[in-house]
């Protein structure tokens, strides 16, 4: 019995529908191509005419050399010359090779997923283009736009932020006349807060709480799919942090306090986490523009979300607390004599907690004096850890809350 077309896509099927982070992907991306290689010789010799290639076996190969450009950037580049492959053909008359939906936007994510939105965006825009030329088959739809949109995500900066929010604007229009396939998600709107937080523009973190509310709006009048979640949330208070806005531990501090009301009120989808602390001390910690008001205040807000985090149930510190806290310490305690006794005290609990790792030793050293980093780093070894070490930091932090930058 022969292999037929079926057979051999079953086969490229399985070396494409790995997960991309799978040792060896790369290689298997390679064998599926080769299988598609030998059909082709197959066909051409006259040996088997049942194993002519077709568009789902092509398609497979591009998908496996997609998920496997995370380990190899040049799998993108052979992916892309298989579709390119595939349009040749299809233009000598094979139309059983013309590319699908499903090949353009694996070759989309080919893209995304190694740093290049302009190259994902192009595909988008060649996408869109066919279909204005009358190949209905290929509308691009909100997986395609959400690919572009979380690579220029990742890329960063205020050409990639303009661009994301140039997409997301394109998205809304296209949904609001009444193309249901286009319509932005979660995800969309996510990627257009990450890529303005990542970039430099003005009042970037303000258009990214913009977008947060209008997910509030939109959800509450129906949309209940669009309603905004913890790390969309979480989203917003990191790009606050990365902004030069002289209050963002403030603004950050009310989105926490709003998403801790509201989980209590029940709406368990905003519970703050580990991360919402952690960028909200982070936020505080890197507010080094203002007077010392707002340094005053950005230091208590760090502590407050310090305490909070210590005393919740659900969520506990971890390493990244410590060095970040550790961070808010050099940043905003002016005082070396406070700043050295408070930064002991962190570092006793985090050890406490074993959580004093080499990042937050690091931090340490980088927050104290050094002849008191060495000495706490010298003694850490023979520290007892008890419950008295701990409950003794519900003393320290308020002499803590005293040590207020001035």
């Amino acid at each position: 019995i022969q292999p037929d077309t079926t057979s051999f896509n079953s086969v490229i099927h399985a070396y494409a529908n790995i997960s991309k982070n799978t040792r060896g992907a790369p290689k298997r991306a390679l064998r599926a191509e080769e299988l598609i290689k030998q059909m082709e010789r197959l066909y051409r010799s006259g040996k088997n005419d049942k194993v002519k290639p077709d568009v789902i076996s092509y398609s497979a190969a591009v998908n496996a050399y997609a998920r496997a450009a995370v380990q190899d950037d040049r799998c993108a580049t052979r992916a892309m010359e298989i579709l390119d492959r595939m349009v040749v053909l299809f233009k000598r008359g094979d139309k059983g090779v013309k590319p699908n939906k499903r090949t353009y936007t694996s070759l989309i994510n080919a893209f995304a997923r190694i740093g290049k939105p302009a190259t994902a965006d192009e595909i988008l825009s060649k996408m869109k283009k066919l279909h204005e030329k009358g190949d209905k088959s290929l509308k691009p739809d909100t997986v395609c736009y959400s690919s572009v949109l979380d690579a220029y995500a990742r890329l960063g900066g205020d050409d990639a932020a303009f661009r994301a929010e140039e997409l997301i604007h394109e998205m809304e229009d296209i949904y609001n006349n009444g193309d249901n396939d286009v319509k932005p998600n979660t995800q969309s709107y996510r990627s257009v807060i990450t890529a303005l937080g990542r970039s430099k523009q003005p009042r970037a973190a303000e258009k990214a709480e913009q977008i947060l509310d209008e997910m509030i709006y939109i959800s509450s009048h129906g949309a209940r799919d669009l309603a905004p979640n913890t790390i969309v949330y979480n989203t917003v208070i990191d790009a606050f942090a990365r902004s030069k806005t002289v209050s963002k531990a403030y603004r950050a501090e009310l989105l926490l306090e709003r998403m801790l009301e509201e989980s209590k009120e029940g709406n368990l989808s905003i519970r703050p986490d580990t991360i919402t602390f952690n960028t909200v001390i982070n936020a505080a910690a890197r507010s080094v523009y203002g007077d010392s008001i707002v340094r005053n205040e950005a230091y208590l807000i760090g502590l407050n979300a310090f305490k909070t985090l210590h005393e919740l149930d659900y969520c506990k510190p971890s390493s990244i607390t410590y060095v970040t806290f550790l961070k808010l310490l050099d940043n905003l305690v002016a005082s070396d004599t406070s700043r050295d006794y408070m930064a002991e005290r962190v570092f006793e609990l985090s050890v406490s907690l074993g959580l004093a790792n080499d990042a937050v030793i690091t931090q340490l050293r980088r927050t104290c004096s050094p002849l008191v980093a060495q000495r706490i780093l010298s003694s850490c070894d023979d520290t007892d850890v008890t419950e008295e070490n701990e409950s003794k930091w519900t003393l320290e932090i308020e002499w803590m809350d005293a040590c207020v930058h001035s």
